[in-house]
């Protein structure tokens, strides 16, 4: 569960290295004094990026941020980065600037549709002074300041003003000209909810629940969750913590799993709600090749519990869903029951639902089938392969059932007292009070869930007490994409268009003229259709979807479009040898892996794979 937002992107907390060494003014900051200092200038290049929105080239990306950063995380995540923060954010208006350190800024935002954000930007102590780290969060807090600093406004012109919010008829007219634009493409398929008070005021179904029978959708349809089952497991903990059988400072050695003694000691209840706790992800091989093995918490504990953690737990945030697992374990542990039997007892029964279930899709009836939507637009039915639900994932619920375990759980004391849910939506940090939270206007939460064949979406209006839903049967996104439209048009904004996956958009042109015609004009196919400046990550991301539909040489020639087009891309290599693996060719996997290494010798893929064909 994310703090408090109605955004998607999770919490960014970046390296910080080294320490600031500049002995200029401190304290609050006018934008000319941004504007003249090498620093400040820095500051406003790095919020100008993200409300530009078109995606940053690895030069650009080198020169806005330190090498030590770009090591750890990469340029293309970087640019990633950027690039969600605007999906999400932009136009970010600056509102406040308080020089903390010399060479550390605390920044008061707001977004483009109404948020206010607080950031700190921290950059290198010696010139150019690059950005070396950043937090930013959704705040309850808004600016002392009346109007923006930055950008600068025009005479006669309002700041950042929003429009004023459409009506639910309004609301609801356009959610379904948004939901119908994306059925329409053959993407979406699913329900859309919008309620107010916990009433819906719209809802309709699109698409099929079984593309084979041609069996419709509707608000009946049990759709697969995702990590939204993650929320199920968080508000029974807190259930414990509020009973005083469990603290969120409780040490994990206290429960007895089998972790080894140095690291349970220092792994907190709260690390695993908030994803500090250091664990990696379930998604290793062994678990993948075998994912259907795994049918419960015990079947999945052991396969993190004796691997080294990623970092010292609460110095850094990486969303896994072992942690979840973990919590589990934890539950299980506590209370003596199993966890589908206590999901039962304190939330299902309690809020009086009949249509959430905690099995796979094998034992419900009534539920939507998965479709994974491939590159060339095909859906290829993924549910036989789904895996079974546990504490991080994989539920089913109608649309209507998920408002009525939002609504009982924000708007009621059915499930958490008013100190537990202002945890709940904090981080999990003490800080702000349930009625803050709730006399704040611009006050939400988002939660998604997704996989293959799935995606998952509810967002929360605090103050209105209005809850929108998109639940998918299919994946890439759409439920957010759809939302995040939806969400823009309750703030009155003009949404985007909808558009394709960018690998979708780019396989007609493969399909209709060649991987040779896509590598020649790739740059100014991705302008013409709105997806901004190339990526190393969107022929890559073509090419896997390829292999995975069984295309195997034409996932090759995207490859190698992929490496013509950024050579220095060690990722590029290590996807083509891994191609030529598949197609048996062993002599040219290892050919590429070794250009992989030559270019990054750390790469894990590429040297686990280059030794085991040399050996």
């Amino acid at each position: 569960m994310k703090k408090v937002s109605i955004t998607m992107i999770p919490i960014l907390i970046l390296l910080c290295l080294g320490a600031p060494a500049l002995a200029q003014q401190l304290g609050p900051q006018s934008l000319a004094q941004l504007q003249e200092s090498p620093v400040g200038s820095r500051v406003l290049q790095f919020l100008n990026a993200i409300n530009e929105g078109n995606r940053k080239d690895e030069a650009f990306i080198q020169s806005l941020f330190s090498q030590a950063l770009i090591d750890k995380r990469g340029a293309a995540r970087l640019a990633d980065m950027l690039a969600d923060i605007h999906q999400n954010d932009a136009p970010l208006a600056l509102y406040e600037a308080n020089r903390k350190e010399a060479t550390e800024y605390q920044l008061k935002l707001m977004s483009g549709d109404g948020k206010w954000l607080d950031a700190t930007l921290y950059l290198d102590a010696s010139a150019p002074y690059k950005v070396k780290g950043l937090a930013i969060d959704v705040t309850f807090s808004p600016s002392a300041v009346a109007a923006p600093i930055w950008p600068e406004v025009k005479a006669g012109k309002a700041s950042s003003t929003l429009p004023p919010p459409v009506s639910e008829a309004e609301l609801a007219q356009k959610a379904k000209k948004i939901a119908q634009s994306y059925a329409d493409m053959g993407w979406f398929s699913g329900v859309i909810l919008l309620a107010k008070d916990g009433k819906p005021f719209y809802q309709e179904a699109f698409g099929y629940a079984d593309e084979a029978r041609k069996a419709p959708n509707t608000m009946d349809t049990k759709f697969r969750i995702g990590s939204i089952n993650k929320d199920y497991t968080s508000v029974l903990i807190l259930q414990q913590v509020q009973k005083g059988r469990l603290s969120l400072d409780d040490k994990l050695a206290q429960f007895g799993l089998g972790f080894p003694a140095a690291m349970a000691e220092k792994i907190t209840i709260r690390h695993l709600l908030n994803h500090t706790a250091g664990f990696a992800d379930i998604f290793v091989p062994e678990y993948l090749d075998n994912i259907r093995s795994y049918k419960d918490i015990d079947d999945i504990l052991p396969l993190l519990r004796d691997q080294p953690l990623m970092y010292e737990p609460g110095t850094d945030q990486a969303y896994s869903n072992y942690g979840y697992i973990v919590l589990g374990a934890i539950l299980e542990k506590t209370t003596g029951k199993r966890f589908g039997e206590l999901l039962e007892d304190q939330i299902l029964q309690p809020i009086s639902v009949n249509h959430t279930h905690y099995d796979i899709a094998e034992n419900i009836e009534g539920e939507a089938q998965s479709y994974r939507y491939t590159a060339s637009g095909k859906k290829v039915d993924h549910t036989s392969q789904l895996e079974y639900p546990t504490p991080d994932g994989g539920m089913y619920a109608t649309a209507n059932d998920l408002l009525a375990f939002f609504q009982a759980l924000f708007y009621s004391n059915t499930l958490l007292n008013d100190e537990m849910k202002a945890l709940l939506v904090h981080d999990f940090e003490a800080g702000v009070s349930w009625q803050e939270v709730l006399a704040d206007p611009l006050s939400g939460a988002g939660y998604a869930g997704g996989g293959p064949g799935v995606n998952a979406v509810v967002e929360l209006f605090f103050h209105n007490d209005e809850i929108f839903i998109v639940l998918a049967n299919t994946d890439k996104m759409v439920a957010e994409h759809i939302s995040r439209r939806i969400r823009m048009a309750k703030a009155g904004r003009s949404a985007p268009k909808a558009q394709l996956p960018v690998e979708n958009y780019l396989y007609q042109y493969l399909d209709s003229k060649g991987a040779a015609y896509l590598e020649k004009n790739m740059a100014r196919l991705l302008q013409d259709g709105g997806y901004g400046e190339p990526s190393p990550d969107f022929l890559n991301r073509l090419g896997y979807n390829l292999m995975e539909e069984g295309a195997l040489p034409d996932a090759i020639e995207v490859f190698k479009a992929n490496i013509a087009l950024f050579p220095q891309e060690a990722n590029g290599y290590d996807s083509l040898g891994e191609a030529y693996l598949k197609s048996g060719d062993q002599k040219r996997a290892l050919e590429y892996y070794r250009k992989a290494l030559e270019l990054d010798p750390e790469l894990p893929s590429a040297r686990q794979m280059a030794k085991e064909l040399e050996e």
